[in-house]
This record gives C-alpha cells, sequence and structure tokens, in this order.
C-alpha cells in the first residue's frame, strides 16, 4: 500500500510540476478541465447519483460550466462567489458538528449547487492564477496549503489534544492547526522574498492574510469530510491507486486557491 502510495504521488508531480511549468496556457486549461471532470464525477456520489448517466451529465454540466466561466467571471465575481462558497463551507461544517453528526446537508440540490460552485471556482482560479501572476506564484501558495496540511499533521501526532472536529474529523486538533500556521507564514515570507513582488501592503500582513487563508483551507478538507461521511464513504474514488479520488487530493485547494488569487492580485502587481 505504502509503495503504491509512494509510486502514484511521484507521477502526479512530476506531472503536475510538467504542467504547471512547461506547458502551453491551452494545455494547463484543458488539464484543469479535465481535473474539474474528474472531480464533478466523484462529487456526483455525495449527492446520491448513483447511476453512471446522471453522474456524466452533472460532469459534463461543470465540465461546460467552468469553460464558459474562464473567460466570463470578473474578479469581483470571484470575489462574491468565494465568500458564498466560504458562508457554504463553514455553514455545514459547523452545523454538522454542533448536532454531533445529526443534521448535515442531505439535499440533493444544495449537494449538487455547493460542487459546481466549489469545482469551477477552483477551475476558474488554477487558470487565471498561472496567466496572470504566473506558475511561479501559484506554485509557492499551493506550497503555503501543503504547508498548513503538513505543519498540522507533525504537530498534531507530537503535541495534539485538543479536538478541532470531533464528529467530522476525529483526527484533527487545534494544537495541530496552530502548527500549521507557524509553518505556513513561513514558506508564505520566504515566498514573498522570493517572488518580490510590488505590494501595496507590508510582506508580513500579507504573510498574515496568507496564513489566514491556508487554515481556512482546513474548512475544504471538513466540508469534503461531512459530504463523504453523510454517503459513507471513505474516499471519494479510486482513480488514484493509494490515495482515493481527486478530490481527495484537492479538499484544502478548493476554497484557499480562490482566496489566495484573490489575496496575490488586490494586494500586489507579481
Amino acid at each position: 500500500m505504502l509503495k503504491q502510495r509512494v509510486i502514484t504521488a511521484v507521477v502526479l508531480a512530476a506531472l503536475s510540476i510538467w504542467a504547471l511549468f512547461y506547458s502551453s496556457d491551452l494545455v494547463w486549461k484543458g488539464v484543469l478541465l479535465f481535473v474539474g471532470f474528474i472531480a464533478a464525477w466523484e462529487w456526483a456520489v455525495f449527492a446520491q447519483l448513483k447511476a453512471p448517466a446522471l453522474r456524466l451529465i452533472f460532469a459534463l454540466g461543470v465540465l461546460v460550466g467552468a469553460n464558459f466561466a474562464i473567460d466570463a467571471l470578473s474578479n469581483q465575481n470571484i470575489l462574491l462567489l468565494t465568500f458564498l462558497e466560504a458562508i457554504v463551507m463553514v455553514s455545514v461544517v459547523t452545523r454538522y458538528q454542533r448536532t454531533k453528526g445529526e443534521v448535515g446537508t442531505k439535499s440533493v440540490g444544495f449537494v449538487l449547487f455547493s460542487g459546481v460552485l466549489t469545482i469551477v471556482l477552483f477551475v476558474v482560479t488554477m487558470v487565471q492564477f498561472r496567466t496572470e501572476l504566473g506558475p511561479m506564484a501559484l506554485f509557492l501558495s499551493m506550497l503555503m496549503v501543503w504547508a498548513i496540511d503538513t505543519g498540522a499533521y507533525f504537530s498534531g501526532r507530537k503535541f495534539g489534544k485538543t479536538k478541532l472536529a470531533v464528529h467530522v474529523s476525529p483526527g484533527k486538533t487545534w494544537e495541530g492547526v496552530f502548527g500549521g500556521g507557524v509553518l505556513t507564514f513561513v514558506v508564505a515570507v520566504f515566498a514573498l522574498f522570493y517572488m518580490q513582488p510590488e505590494l501595496k501592503v507590508s510582506v508580513y500582513l500579507l504573510a498574515l492574510v496568507f496564513v489566514f487563508i491556508a487554515l481556512f483551507s482546513v474548512f475544504g478538507d471538513l466540508f469534503e469530510s461531512v459530504l463523504k461521511r453523510q454517503v459513507g464513504l471513505k474516499d471519494s474514488g479510486k482513480i488514484l491507486p493509494g490515495h482515493g479520488g481527486v478530490l481527495d487530493r484537492v479538499d484544502s485547494l478548493l476554497i484557499a486557491v480562490p482566496m489566495l488569487y484573490l489575496a496575490w492580485h488586490f494586494s500586489s502587481v507579481v
């Protein structure tokens, strides 16, 4: 199992680095649309659309919507939709935790709507991030999100005592989140000094903004956990051997990438 996870991780890393740094804008767009299609296919199961035909219709709808939105959405639209997405994620997670797992969101319409909103925003901002701000800014921003995951994992194992959301994800702790935030701040400061953007605000202030956003990415992970728990799933899919589905790999990025894109865009000229 470990060998399988490592092989999959190495292949994914190699393909991701090639696509991010060396592919054309058209190829990058195609890669993200493909990722969005697979993510939508997996998301349909959260709404209990088990028939392949229904899942395909939903996934194709998201694909077409994302392709249209890439050129149609302004940054103001992205800001409003990201705010809406954040409200959806926070409200669902806190409600599920508060009711000890008794009340979630099993409405088919709501689950499908949240899927369209989340996946389309992710695809759009991933494409525009690379096009407008460059691949390095996107890579370093993703590194910040991975830093929160990595820091939270190790500090949580070492110091974790206070549960973050025991009914949603029993393994997560506040100590882990704090440790992840510290590591993210270090990565964010490094990223800003490395990029040397023309900033409208202090480097350290923007780094703190990035930390807040990275911390918020935890809700992306918890939100997917709620949706999986409601339908009795451990993983969102099986397309990635040893890792589960596409959504299992990008859940933390779903809300963080749109927020990071907006933070870069409105605070600097890269």
